[in-house]
């Protein structure tokens, strides 16, 4: 369902079917992270900010409790979570139209990944900030800039 909604929504369940079933699975399994993942991706598609959001943060506080991502990324898994999580919380305020909130997200995904030396996470980062300044006013010099990062890092 999750890559229905990421390339081909139509074929996906009905929004109201889908949060049926997922929330059946969380009932049984409220440390599922990839049906909070799955969530956020059906509250998106309606447009529903809460339960979007609130999906989001239980998918990366899911993640961080049951130890999945520092078993894929060594001891660096619970920073990532973290910074990763401000980023995709930066990027949904910034889908629903709450720029304040998203800089606050963004300025707080900046900070862990500097931390961090995560080069990529600042680069992707970069590019949101780019997308929030579109939003607010112009500017040429941020996107110069994140286009050679880019592609110094070999990001598309």
């Amino acid at each position: 369902q999750a890559s229905l909604l990421k390339n081909d929504e139509t074929k996906a369940l009905a929004p109201a079917s889908l949060q049926k079933e997922l929330n059946n699975l969380l009932k049984f399994n409220p440390d599922f992270a990839e049906a909070h993942y799955l969530s956020y991706l059906n509250s998106l598609r309606v447009q529903d900010v809460f339960s979007s959001t609130h999906s989001l943060l239980h998918y990366f506080d899911r993640l961080i409790l049951t130890g999945a991502e520092s078993k894929s990324n060594g001891d660096e898994g619970y920073g990532r979570s973290l910074r990763y999580a401000a980023l995709n919380l930066a990027a949904l305020h910034c889908r629903f139209g709450h720029y304040q909130q998203a800089e606050l997200a963004l300025q707080e995904a900046i900070r862990i990944a500097q931390e961090s030396n995560d080069h990529i996470c600042l680069q992707h980062c970069l590019s949101w900030l780019y997308i929030l300044e579109q939003k607010i006013f112009d500017s040429c010099v941020l996107l110069e800039h994140s286009v050679n990062k880019s592609l110094h890092f070999g990001l598309p």
